[in-house]
């Protein structure tokens, strides 16, 4: 450790730090200290109105950074040895002040951080929680080193070539590869961890060959067009070929393919309308074409896309048991609309149930199970109609969401979760959701006019399951809207419920991990018993999550001690 360094300098940057740099005096504490003096200079001479304009006006933030200067203040200024106590109790400060910045910062919109990043304008105190993150990881906390994955992305993405781009990739696919296990290198003469070391250079190595690949296949591709280049005709032979084309009787016309059997619907009957070159059922456009609404939907356009048959109702039903057998009625109600059926389409349903109740997750599991496409579209705040479609007079011109969907999905039946839509604002100045629904809920969806493409679309294809808490001021404000739904109350999973939701709660998270069942198996028995004891008749699924996450986290830090 450089105990003679001095106190104030300039320490490096994060994205430094990130590249494999070690931090200023090679140590936590002097480097925290030396970047809070170096970036806010009134915490030397304690001038708090001072700090208090540079921080935006914020007094919760003058008091945190106070008293983390006060934290790295104690152990420079200690005249003996550091002692190992002396720091935990560091590392421990850290800890909680990297908490509690996250939690003041992610109280500002996303968008505002994301245009800031944009423009290549880094705030002081996104810069000390990125800060924070890294020190924290070097210190070997595994949470800190967790978020330092998503950190190494972030910054590599608006890297630029002489900024380290080669590094901050290599380091970023080498902790995919090594699934963000941290190795237990340190840097030279510190007790630090060189967490991005071992990282970047297991990036490096996969980057190279996969470079390597890629020059193997252009040479290849070079040399098969070099080869082609000598097959072709001569000018003379290509002139004499086409002569005796024109001179040949026209050959008769070939019968138009077949359209397979099965369901399907024309969505779109024809763009001709609109401005541009693109013709209906061309697949072939260009960008430039492609970015109008014309070349956009061309290939959608007149054609006939498939619908999604429906398929064992008696498997499906078994599946969706399984996993919510408490909700026995309203997945009946669902699948006997099915029986006879040549395509899924599900009725209107309305979920009413309390926050956690498992609704929108029910909702989703029936998409999946029943083959069709889901989007889930939060109702919650939404004060306009824009998701009817938005026209293209305005630059921010789009197509409804339905036909958005569909178009993602290359099919003619997809399933839309309108969640919370109790939340929905009832204001009318800039159109409203509520209202706007009505059409694609009935009959009248077969002929929905969609003001993007300023013709009328097919959108009976498309199911809707709403979610929502309560619906008392929804049939007061919008009781048509309620009567186009068939409204059934979301039972919440019981205690004999809880073996069957836990094993399921754990696939979702499996899955969302990108793990197997070896790397992630299913609780134990100790496990379910420690989460059922926590869980009270009526329990909520969120709740369930939010135990089997710890019971997780629990076993990762197990595992990372051993």
């Amino acid at each position: 450790m450089a105990t003679s360094a001095p106190a104030f300098g300039v320490p490096p940057t994060v994205r430094e730090l990130l590249c494999g740099a070690a931090p200023y005096g090679d140590s936590a504490h002097r480097d925290l200290r030396a970047y809070l003096g170096f970036v806010f200079p009134n915490l030397l001479v304690d001038d708090v109105r001072a700090l208090h304009a540079n921080v935006g006006g914020s007094w919760a933030m003058v008091e945190f950074l106070r008293g983390l200067w006060t934290a790295t203040s104690r152990m420079v200024d200690k005249r003996r040895e550091v002692t190992r106590v002396d720091c935990r109790a560091f590392q421990a400060s850290l800890l909680c002040a990297w908490t509690e910045l996250g939690r003041l910062l992610d109280a500002r919109p996303a968008h505002d951080i994301e245009l800031d990043w944009s423009y290549g304008h880094e705030d002081p105190l996104d810069n000390l929680r990125d800060r924070l993150t890294v020190l924290l990881s070097m210190l070997g906390d595994y949470r800190a080193q967790r978020v330092l994955r998503e950190l190494l992305w972030r910054y590599a993405r608006h890297a630029k070539a002489s900024e380290g781009m080669l590094e901050l990739y290599s380091a970023a696919f080498g902790c995919g590869l090594e699934e963000g296990a941290a190795s237990c290198r340190t840097f030279p003469g510190t007790h630090l961890l060189d967490v991005t070391g071992p990282w970047r250079e297991a990036g490096e190595a996969c980057i190279e060959e996969a470079a390597l690949l890629a020059r193997g296949r252009i040479r290849e591709t070079v040399q098969q067009a070099i080869a082609d280049r000598k097959t072709q005709p001569s000018l003379r032979e290509m002139m004499a070929t086409a002569r005796a084309k024109k001179e040949a009787p026209e050959p008769e016309l070939a019968a138009a393919p077949e359209v397979p059997e099965g369901p399907g619907l024309v969505i779109l009957a024809s763009v001709s309308h609109l401005p541009g070159a693109a013709r209906d059922g061309d697949v072939k456009v260009t960008a430039n074409v492609a970015s109008t609404p014309r070349g956009e939907y061309a290939p959608f356009a007149g054609k006939r896309w498939p619908l999604v048959s429906v398929g064992d109702l008696a498997a499906a039903r078994e599946i969706l048991m399984s996993e919510f057998p408490y909700a026995e009625d309203i997945i009946d109600a669902v699948l006997r609309d099915l029986v006879g059926r040549p395509y899924v389409h599900v009725r209107p349903v309305l979920l009413v149930g309390p926050p956690g109740s498992g609704k929108t997750r029910l909702a989703r599991r029936l998409a999946e199970v029943l083959g069709l496409g889901c989007q889930v579209y939060g109702c919650a705040g939404v004060a306009d109609s824009t998701f009817l479609s938005t026209s293209r007079q305005w630059s921010t011109g789009r197509a409804s969401v339905p036909l958005q969907l569909l178009k993602r999905l290359g099919l003619a039946s997809g399933l839309i979760v309108l969640d919370e839509l109790d939340k929905a604002g009832t204001g009318t100045t800039n159109g409203s959701l509520l209202d706007g629904l009505l059409p694609l809920l009935t009959d009248d969806a077969r002929r929905f006019f969609d003001t993007y493409v300023e013709s009328a679309v097919d959108l009976s294809g498309v199911s809707y399951i709403a979610t929502a808490n309560d619906v008392t001021a929804l049939r007061r404000s919008h009781p048509a809207l309620c009567d186009r739904f068939r409204i059934f109350t979301m039972p919440a999973p019981r205690r004999e419920d809880l073996p069957v939701l836990l094993r399921g709660v754990v696939a979702e998270i499996r899955a969302g991990r990108g793990l197997d069942a070896y790397w992630m198996p299913d609780l134990d028995g100790e496990e379910a018993a420690l989460i059922e004891e926590h869980f009270q008749k009526g329990g909520s699924v969120r709740l369930v999550r939010r135990l089997v996450e710890a019971v997780v986290a629990g076993r990762e830090a197990l595992a990372i001690r051993n």
